[in-house]
């Protein structure tokens, strides 16, 4: 049932909520709890502001209702979508429809869109629930929702806590997702999804610098658009035999909480109008990454909750080995005052005062990262060897990198000069890497010629880094899916890069991200908390048009070309010998072509993948 009321325009009160809404009533259910026979708690959401500076206050309420047919399924421990019972109330069944079990009101301050905020997907990671995998939502009935229990979600939710961590800024109860949407779209409007994972290494970023706005606006509504948040750091990624062992705690949290949002999304987008057959997930950087263990999840599902990747400079460190995790557990738990070992470390760290673990985080002296880890189950093994071994989701995918993706990670320039710098600079990336194996990349990677793309030493060692998983893995993965792929090379510097670091760093790793995200800020100095947005040029206005009307065309059509910008040049299909679609800009406008590989390109990528043992990618 759908119903409009419409009403006058006026302060976010009660009366206000009642007199102009949008009821969206939509089939929802009641959740399995996650894990299985965990108890639901109710949850009071905290809010701050949309990008804009000023929120009008006419509202769009959105009424999620259990839903018909299918309940979501326990997936940490089955590998396959099913229906399950219900375990709701006694007597209910999977098909009876019921009241709403939450409402949210939307911010409508945008001409075309509405934005729902800081919208919780799972119950908030705290207390007895910090380091525990995802637990639903209670989304049981609720026959007395009223205009008194409407949510605001017109603002933010909270960043989650970062690193570096400051006490005040940031929470833990952080994990939600925001939603744009066209005006006037319905339950029946069954548009396509794109969700954005941000990066940020699993240790800081927030959901907040990459507004939906614009491609929700270029895609004449035809696209809705997702961004959420997920646990990051030691609170997202602690791993540890003492976690494994008990039964209420979990490594990979911050991985499974993104699971958790596509699953909700899955179940409900449809109240916001989209099609949860219709969902492209997407990421750069940690978020890239984060979207092909998704795609190797479980060692590959036939169904997953996304239909399409987008792949953007994907990065993950090296997978850490058992004796690594256990030493960086240590070294945490430690610091926050715990034993290592022992039944009652996980009850320790749960007692433990946020400040404590602020503390932890910012232990200048350890080396430790806190990323996803091997668990032998949603990630059954290294990621590169499951892509290789075709145990993957086949999905089409638009994948690529920044022309210098590895500029800013192995020094500058005047650092690297010898073939011994240039050995440095990588085994500082990987490790594991033997002696034999360097003097086999310096082999792969030979001494500037009329023949190689490098023309110095820096631009060598720049190369090899970038094509060890940066450029050559989402490659790699588009001409073996088997589905239609589309690939990348961005060569237009972002200038906010260039002003922190140098002109040196070129077309920087995340440079995209600037045109793709309205001139938001990714250097150095940028702030999570209130991201900063820079006008563009016209030129930059040029491109930044052109490259979200080919990503925003993807996700609707699963085609870069199909709501291609005018004059935008066709975007070739990916093939082993095939080019990549480089977007560029010259002094007034957009200048993108597309440029094809260099003959050495696929041998350099296989070698890289041949050592997928000592990379542990």
């Amino acid at each position: 049932m759908i119903y409009f009321e419409h009403g006058r325009s006026g302060p976010a009160s009660k009366g206000a909520v009642r007199d102009e809404i949008f009821h969206a009533l939509v089939p929802s259910l009641s959740t399995v709890p996650w894990p299985p026979n965990r108890h639901s708690t109710s949850r009071r959401q905290q809010r701050c502001c949309s990008r804009r500076p000023l929120c009008r206050h006419r509202l769009l309420l959105l009424l999620l209702r259990p839903a018909s047919g299918r309940c979501p399924r326990p997936w940490a421990l089955s590998s396959t979508w099913g229906e399950s019972s219900i375990r709701g109330r006694p007597g209910r069944t999977a098909t009876e429809r019921s009241p709403s079990y939450a409402a949210y009101a939307g911010n409508t301050s945008l001409p075309g869109l509405t934005f729902f905020g800081g919208i919780p997907y799972i119950q908030p990671p705290v207390g007895n629930l910090r380091f525990a995998p995802p637990h639903n939502l209670d989304e049981s009935y609720n026959r007395h929702l009223s205009n008194a229990d409407v949510v605001d979600a017109r603002n933010w939710g909270p960043i989650c806590i970062q690193q570096p961590a400051v006490v005040g800024i940031g929470s833990e109860d952080c994990v939600t997702l925001n939603v744009w949407t066209p005006s006037g779209t319905n339950p029946n409007s069954k548009l396509p999804v794109y969700v954005y994972i941000h990066g940020g290494g699993y240790y800081y970023n927030s959901a907040q610098g990459f507004p939906g706005n614009d491609w929700v606006a270029r895609s004449n509504g035809g696209l809705i658009a997702v961004a959420i948040q997920y646990r990051l750091g030691m609170l997202g990624f602690l791993n540890g035999a003492a976690i494994r062992a008990d039964y209420s705690a979990s490594a990979n949290n911050g991985l499974f909480d993104q699971r958790a949002a596509l699953e909700w999304i899955q179940r409900h987008i449809g109240a916001f109008g989209g099609d949860p057959s219709k969902v492209t997930i997407g990421g750069q950087s940690a978020g890239g990454g984060s979207v092909a263990l998704h795609m190797a999840a479980y060692g590959g599902e036939a169904h997953p909750p996304f239909r399409a990747a987008v792949l953007e400079s994907p990065g993950n460190d090296p997978f850490a080995t058992d004796d690594h995790s256990e030493q960086c557990f240590a070294d945490a738990v430690s610091h926050i005052g715990c034993p290592s070992s022992g039944s009652g470390v996980v009850s320790c760290l749960r007692k433990a005062s946020v400040g404590a673990i602020v503390a932890a985080v910012n232990n200048k002296l350890s080396t430790c990262k806190y990323e996803p880890v091997i668990d032998g189950n949603y990630i059954p093994g290294i990621t590169s060897q499951l892509f290789t071994a075709g145990r993957f989701s086949k999905v089409p995918i638009l994948g690529g990198h920044t022309a210098q993706d590895g500029s800013i990670f192995v020094g500058k320039p005047a650092q690297i000069n010898t073939d011994a710098d240039i050995v440095a600079a990588i085994v500082k990336r990987y490790p594991l890497l033997s002696a034999q194996t360097t003097n086999s990349m310096l082999v792969t990677y030979p001494p500037a010629s009329s023949t190689t793309p490098w023309t110095t030493q820096w631009e060598r060692a720049m190369w090899a880094y970038m094509e060890s998983e940066l450029s050559c893995y989402p490659w790699y993965i588009g001409n073996i899916s088997g589905k239609p792929a589309f690939n990348y090379r961005w060569d237009a510097p972002d200038p906010n890069l260039i002003a922190a670091r140098g002109a040196y760093v070129g077309a920087a790793h995340t440079a995209e991200l600037f045109y793709l995200y309205d001139g938001t800020n990714s250097g150095p100095s940028a702030s999570v908390a209130q991201p900063v947005f820079t006008a563009f040029s016209a030129a930059q206005s040029s491109l930044a048009q052109q490259a979200v009307a080919w990503w925003s065309s993807f996700a609707m059509t699963l085609d870069p070309n199909s709501h291609a910008a005018a004059g935008a040049p066709t975007w070739e299909p990916a093939s082993l010998n095939g080019g990549f679609m480089v977007p560029n800009a010259s002094a007034s406008s957009a200048s993108s072509a597309m440029q094809y590989v260099d003959a050495n390109y696929p041998v350099r990528c296989a070698w890289w993948r041949s050592i997928a043992n000592e990379l542990r990618l």
